[in-house]
């Protein structure tokens, strides 16, 4: 098949979405499909030239998605519509197109219905009044009448069918997939010394991560040391989470927030006794526990968590109420019990290698454009 790939975001930085559109791009490619990327995103050009992949780099201007855009939307949807089918063309004959933004959604699916393209809508992203609140929302609906809409979690699909009003037998949930050479040599941060139970966490330091729910949990529990990892930009509680780690600071150095891991992350998942993502809103399907699960650490995520969906309270995960410190605390006690943890982490690390696979994830997404 020939595939093309589209995403044309508001803001672009290297995260989830990224990685995963490029793990789909590469496992499709190693299978002997056609496929390129058409799109605005700076990190997926640059990756795709890296490897080899066609890509084609084209602004179109911003998505609908804050009011003033969406206003404006009215009147640049027409002009962004034919830079969109000219870029088209010029890729040739088509056989499926996979959109990961809100523009080309709304401007190209009818078209591509028109032509008999399969189309998927992959949609990575977390769900807030960007999209709830957005007018463009009932014409979407409409659009999507020509579309897959592939969430990545059960969660998400919930929301879509639920809260968002689409048609539940156009949303499938697919997994996110773990690229095992990601987790491959690195070098870990030293074990503190005093620590009883040693936990981490990979998470933007954002308001929605909820990270400083994490360490009001630990503030009381002595013996607990924490490794923060910030990921991606400056986040909107980076200050906040800097104040309560000082303060907690002040009785041992206990909370320690990294500038990075060399090499690597699959050594510091190991260095941890368990892995926590505390996020307090949603989170579609995050891969670091996904990942520390991979790597045989046990992992505390939030029912807001995707990836929470994927897995068996009080089996291969614990997993606890969104934004609750005192379920947190809880959590970490039970896992105090080094017996208690290698159970867990035996069993949710066989889940990670079943539900987690790259080749899973490849599969599932070739079936649906394939219709085989």
């Amino acid at each position: 098949m020939r595939i093309l790939f589209t995403r044309f975001p508001l803001e672009s930085r290297y995260g989830g979405a990224e990685v995963q559109t490029m793990s789909l791009l590469r496992g499709l490619a190693a299978r002997h499909h056609a496929v390129a990327f058409l799109g605005s995103c700076p990190a997926l050009l640059q990756l795709c030239r890296d490897e080899g992949i066609l890509a084609g780099e084209l602004k179109i201007g911003p998505p609908p998605v804050t009011k003033w855009c969406a206003i404006s939307f009215l009147w640049r949807r027409f002009s962004m519509r034919r830079r969109l089918i000219l870029a088209m063309a010029e890729f040739g004959t088509l056989d499926a197109l996979a959109m990961l933004s809100l523009s080309e959604k709304l401007l190209l699916t009818p078209i591509a219905k028109k032509r008999g393209l399969k189309v998927l809508w992959v949609e990575h992203d977390r769900v807030g009044r960007w999209l709830k609140s957005n007018p463009w929302l009932p014409a979407l609906r409409r659009a999507s009448e020509g579309a897959t809409i592939v969430t990545v979690s059960e969660l998400s699909r919930k929301i879509y069918v639920e809260q968002l009003g689409f048609a539940s037998e156009r949303v499938v949930a697919i997994g996110n997939g773990i690229d095992p050479s990601h987790l491959e040599g690195g070098t870990a941060p030293a074990r503190p010394a005093s620590s009883s139970l040693h936990i981490g966490t990979v998470a933007r330091l954002s308001h929605d991560k909820g990270v400083d729910v994490l360490l009001k949990a630990i503030e009381d529990l002595p013996g607990v040391t924490l490794d923060i990892l910030p990921t991606g930009e400056r986040g909107s509680d980076e200050a906040h989470v800097r104040t309560l780690a000082r303060q907690i600071n002040t009785h041992g150095d206990r909370v320690r927030i990294l500038d990075s891991i060399p090499d690597g992350i699959g050594a510091f998942y190991q260095s941890l006794d368990v892995f926590v993502l505390p996020s307090r809103e949603h989170d579609p399907c995050p891969l670091a526990p996904a990942e520390a699960l991979w790597m045989g650490t046990p992992v505390i995520l939030t029912d807001a968590c995707g990836t929470a969906g994927y897995l068996t309270q009080k089996e291969e995960a614990l997993i606890v109420p969104a934004g609750s410190v005192a379920a947190l605390q809880e959590a970490l006690n039970e896992l105090q019990n080094p017996a208690r943890r290698q159970s867990l982490a035996h069993r949710g690390k066989c889940a990670a290698h079943e539900r987690f696979s790259l080749e899973r994830m490849v599969d599932m997404y070739e079936t649906l454009l394939t219709g085989n």
